[in-house]
């Protein structure tokens, strides 16, 4: 009775796949990358790049454009172009604008959540000029651009090169009271394809500042928890033993790698919000471009004392900045909400609170081995 059972179970969960809508894969323009501007007269620009599943056809990528008021008009105007459906099911990337994003009332990305064929996984990037002429870039060596954006992506994202945007990532941030959203920047790069150039921070919706790919790493120390990564950390000292670099340079740069580090934030005033901010971090030097001799304890805890100064004042430089633009990209905001209880927070008080708050930055910084000295 138990095998009959199971038996016309199965049978029953055939015949409903069998009613599902068929999708044959060579009548489909799957979508990798969209990008959105800003068109004439409110209109959104949509930018989609096709790929074609067909053997009989010579090109497989094919860049499709179409505008409408709406993002849905935007894909029911491109299918009025195009001999196959047009569908999103394979979508890696949006990229926007930045005159869209400036404007900060599309709600583009609210409005892509209601699809359910498109994935929460869904990377999401700003361009510092038009998505257009960034999905339109030709370079012989990168055949399918939308294909090597989301592969360009993934893989700085995972070496902590750059923030995590995924479009749960961003609309987790833009719904929660006392944080905003990040997105990293992808620039052309003359005739060699793309690079990462900066992160583009948000009040609520809308684009008010850029921070560069220097000022990205320590945005990183505050918001996530570094399990490997390495970085090159320029040393203003002082010290004789460190003031000058080598003869190439005339710089102190010391070459980090297997970075470590956690961090944690305390409120400590409620009333005039005051914060602690304390980093902890370790990695090995692998390089330093000065005639120091590492192999001295007492030169060694020289070079981790002025790592944890330069770090320092780049992390409140970096607040500082944020705190101009009323951007709260660290998240105080809502630990104040969690630290305080009754607090009754919201966007527009917290803003009013953000810009005044104290930050106490504190680096402890070590050097757990060494590579090599210059």
């Amino acid at each position: 009775m138990k095998k009959e059972g199971w038996f016309c179970i199965s049978l029953s969960i055939l015949l409903l796949c069998g009613c599902a809508e068929p999708k044959i894969l060579d009548k489909l323009g799957l979508n990798t990358t969209v990008g959105y501007d800003l068109g004439k007269n409110g209109y959104i620009l949509g930018t989609a790049v096709e790929l074609k599943i067909d053997p009989n056809t010579s090109k497989d990528v094919v860049i499709v454009e179409s505008q409408s008021l709406t993002i849905r008009g935007i894909l029911t105007n491109a299918n009025k172009t195009t001999s196959r459906r047009l569908t999103s099911g394979q979508l890696r990337v949006i990229i926007y604008g930045e005159d869209l994003l400036t404007q900060g009332k599309t709600k583009i990305a609210q409005t892509l959540t209601s699809d359910p064929i498109i994935s929460d996984l869904t990377y999401l990037a700003m361009t510092d000029g038009k998505a257009r002429d960034l999905l339109n870039l030709q370079v012989e060596h990168i055949p399918d651009i939308g294909l090597h954006i989301f592969r360009f992506m993934e893989q700085n994202t995972k070496a902590k090169t750059m923030p995590s945007s995924t479009m749960q990532e961003v609309l987790h941030a833009h719904f929660t009271v006392g944080r905003e959203p990040v997105m990293p920047i992808i620039s052309k790069n003359g005739r060699k394809g793309v690079l990462f150039s900066g992160v583009a921070i948000f009040k609520g919706a809308k684009l008010v500042g850029k921070i560069n790919t220097e000022q990205s790493f320590y945005l990183g120390l505050i918001n996530d928890k570094y399990k490997s990564g390495s970085k090159d950390i320029l040393i203003k000292s002082d010290s004789p033993k460190l003031k000058e670099g080598n003869e190439r340079s005339h710089k102190t740069v010391a070459a980090l790698d297997s970075i470590q580090s956690r961090k944690n934030i305390k409120l400590i005033n409620k009333d005039k919000p005051e914060f602690n901010m304390d980093i902890k971090l370790s990695a090995r030097l692998l390089e330093i471009t000065s005639p120091i001799d590492i192999g001295n304890p007492q030169n060694m805890k020289l070079i981790e004392t002025e790592i944890e100064k330069s770090m320092k004042k780049n992390i409140e430089k970096l607040i500082a900045y944020c705190q101009s633009k009323n951007s709260d990209v660290f998240g105080l905001g809502e630990t104040y909400r969690s630290s305080v209880r009754h607090s009754n927070l919201t966007d527009e008080k917290w803003y009013k609170m953000y810009k005044n708050a104290k930050v106490n930055v504190k680096v402890d910084f070590s050097v757990i081995r060494t590579g090599l000295n210059e």
